[in-house]
């Protein structure tokens, strides 16, 4: 072997300092990757695998739609961005039957990436790979991250993209050239397609090119064209996804119209500073709506009528005014909130921001707390909860000001602060504060450099910064103290929503007995809500427990008066219970109370065509027809119809369509139309 040769493999043997860092980095994603299967595998023998549930529920179906070529707008009329929604529907076109699995799949591996990132950022915060691990360890160990990846929910690509974002203002914050910036602009731009309150993330780059570091030798009006190039490059992208979604929502929308009703929920007098509850209820039709797009359209619309104000009507759609204006009214809604009493506003800011550090995981759908307690003993084993990764922060921010680059450090806060403020000026919960998670990770790691440090002072009596390490440890002991004690008095969930929701996720897997002990308990735990009524009610039926049905409406129906699927569902079991003057009153009070709402008027039709109501019967199942369903009920209602009028021919042709989609339905169906009702007994109020 030839000298030359020698020097040649030489020259490829790493140097031990990047040797170490890959290694730091690359035992942090392997935790990462080792918790995440672990997790994986457990999830997949939930309740709730496979059952999208409220806002999982809204972007599963919007991304069907999109799949399936359905209308989007029907669901999701500019309310939200179809970033995530359009992520999974490619990941459906790909998996088929296993969309779902694949969806959860690929979070969790943008959740190792996330791990990745923390555990690079770290370790070129303090330019030790002991920090590196350190950050990466503590995400990779959390578990409100790992829970998450598991939920159809926008919140860990997000929060994957704002540390990617971080990685990149790293970059431009040394840089005179455009490239860099102009990448960062376009992340940015796609950030705020997966989360609008983002853009305040723009405040940081324009920042940033003003305050770069005197070795990147750019002058004023450089750094003036370098923010320019972010901002411009942000709103590019922001530009062509309205372009790109035009077509499926009827107009181009820099931003979705979910921002002004949130703002207002999240400041108006009543508001807790957490759940965003709506003034009165807002029921769907037969498309899956967020109830709190229906909310505030309905408001808007009754007020715009009443003032004759922009956007009253659009696209011929009273029920769907422009999302634009509709913002517009709550960000004006919210403006006269604040205005009408500051004081009351800045003590709910002050409120907010506890909130904020509170380690508590305050739920906006399901809760971690739940989860945790009642379906994963692995998360429940994480060790790392928000108010340790705060005081660790604290701890690690002032060791790096100590003994690393303060100004990456200075970034990093200036993001987590923008990203907080964020989530203060609406509501907070564990969902909304997540993708600030690794920018405190990354000066958390700054811990285990400590910790490695004291003990190498100890074996070796070197040298140790002891004022430092005081100072470091006093941050974390009040950030503990602030984060762990519930000084508001909060009081935590009861959980009844979450035995509700279990029991809607047994129901829809066919388990009717857990399903009904999980309606039970909700119903003791929240006997108020009407939904948790509803949902026993509903399991009643299907295990033909007519009476406990019926009581169970009955109670809904006081709750919610407001719901037409507790009138309808309340009208079936009366129905089956032998009273079927009872139910039509209670199919009429459905179709009064939900138009769109189509089997409330196919089952009051029925009921009128077996009492020879065949003109209003007739009307009924028009308008059903018109909203689209093409339900066996209503295949069978106008059969029935068709025969009343002597076309048996056309009659008997749709009783075999029925026939061949659902015999068994169409038997009954077919023997309760020959139980004839006088006209006289159908009375409503």
């Amino acid at each position: 072997m030839g000298w030359a040769t020698i020097k040649l493999r030489l020259a490829h043997v790493p140097d031990p300092g990047v040797a170490a860092q890959r290694r730091a980095v690359a035992w942090a994603v392997a935790l990462a990757v080792v918790t995440r299967l672990l997790y994986y595998v457990e999830h997949s023998g939930s309740a709730f695998f496979g059952v999208p549930i409220l806002d999982e529920h809204f972007y599963d179906s919007v991304a069907r739609a999109l799949l399936g070529g359905g209308d989007v707008a029907a669901a999701n009329p500019g309310f939200r961005s179809l970033l995530y929604p359009g992520l999974l529907a490619g990941l459906y076109g790909v998996g088929g039957d296993s969309g779902y699995p694949l969806a959860l799949v690929a979070q969790h591996l943008l959740g190792v990436g996330t791990t990745g990132l923390v555990a690079f950022l770290g370790m070129r915060l303090f330019r030790r790979p002991a920090a590196g691990f350190g950050a990466g360890a503590l995400y990779a160990l959390a578990g409100p991250p790992l829970y998450f990846e598991g939920e159809l929910l926008i919140t860990t690509l997000i929060t994957f993209l704002v540390t990617a974002l971080l990685a990149l203002a790293w970059h431009c914050r040394v840089t005179g050239s455009q490239l860099p910036w102009w990448i960062a602009g376009a992340a940015l731009g796609l950030a705020t397609q997966a989360r609008p309150n983002a853009l305040v993330l723009a405040a940081a780059f324009v920042a940033m090119a003003f305050l770069m570091e005197r070795r990147s030798g750019v002058g004023p009006f450089r750094r003036g064209a370098l923010a320019g190039a972010a901002l411009v490059s942000c709103l590019g992208v922001m530009a062509l996804a309205a372009w790109i979604q035009s077509p499926l929502l009827g107009s181009a929308r820099l931003l979705p119209g979910a921002g002004g009703i949130n703002l207002y929920l999240g400041n108006k007098a009543t508001s807790d500073g957490m759940i965003p509850r709506q003034d009165r209820h807002a029921a769907y039709g037969d498309v899956y709506r967020d109830s709190v797009e229906l909310f505030s359209a309905e408001v808007y619309g009754e007020t715009a009528e009443g003032d004759g104000a922009e956007g009253a009507a659009t696209s011929g759609d009273k029920a769907d005014p422009d999302p634009r204006a509709v913002s517009r009214y709550w960000l004006a809604r919210t403006a006269e909130e604040i205005r009408g009493d500051p004081g009351r506003w800045l003590r709910l800011m002050v409120r907010k921001t506890w909130l904020l550090a509170w380690t508590h995981e305050i739920p906006n759908n399901k809760s971690f707390h739940f989860i945790a307690a009642h379906e994963s003993p692995i998360l429940r084993r994480m060790p790392v909860c928000w108010g340790l990764l705060l005081s660790l922060a604290g701890f690690g921010a002032v060791w790096a000001w100590s003994r690393g680059d303060r100004r990456r450090l200075g970034w990093t806060l200036l993001f987590a602060g923008l990203l907080a403020l964020g989530v203060v000026l609406f509501f907070v919960n564990g969902r909304f504060r997540l993708p600030i998670w690794p920018l405190l990770a990354i000066p958390a790691g700054g811990a285990w450099v400590a910790a490695v440090d004291l003990v190498r002072w100890r074996r070796s009596a070197g040298q140790l910064d002891l004022r430092t390490f005081g100072a470091a440890t006093a941050v974390a002991l009040v950030l503990v103290t602030l984060s762990a004690v519930n000084w508001l008095g909060v009081e935590p969930e009861s959980w009844g929503r979450d035995f509700f929701f279990r029991s809607l996720a047994h129901f829809h897997q066919g388990r009717l007995e857990p399903a009904r002990d999980d309606a039970e308990r909700a119903v003791q735990l929240s006997p108020e809500d009407g939904a948790v009524h509803f949902q026993r009610g509903t399991v009643a039926l299907a295990m033909k427990d007519d009476a406990l049905a019926v009581r169970s409406f009955i109670v809904a129906s006081r709750l919610v008066p407001e719901e037409p699927r507790v009138f309808n569902n309340l009208g079936i079991a009366l129905e089956r219970d032998g009273r079927p003057a009872a139910a039509y009153a209670a199919y009429v009070r459905a179709a009064e109370l939900g138009p769109t709402f189509s089997a409330a008027w196919v089952n009051a039709a029925l009921i009128e065509l077996r009492a020879g109501k065949n003109k209003q019967a007739e009307g009924r199942i028009l308008h059903a027809e018109s909203l689209g369903n093409t339900s066996v009920a209503l295949v069978c209602a106008r059969a029935f119809l068709e025969r009343s009028r002597g076309n048996k021919k056309e009659s008997n042709k749709l009783l075999r369509q029925a026939y061949r989609r659902d015999k068994k339905l169409m038997a009954r169906l077919v023997a309760d139309n020959q139980n004839r009702l006088e006209a006289t007994r159908l009375k409503t109020k």
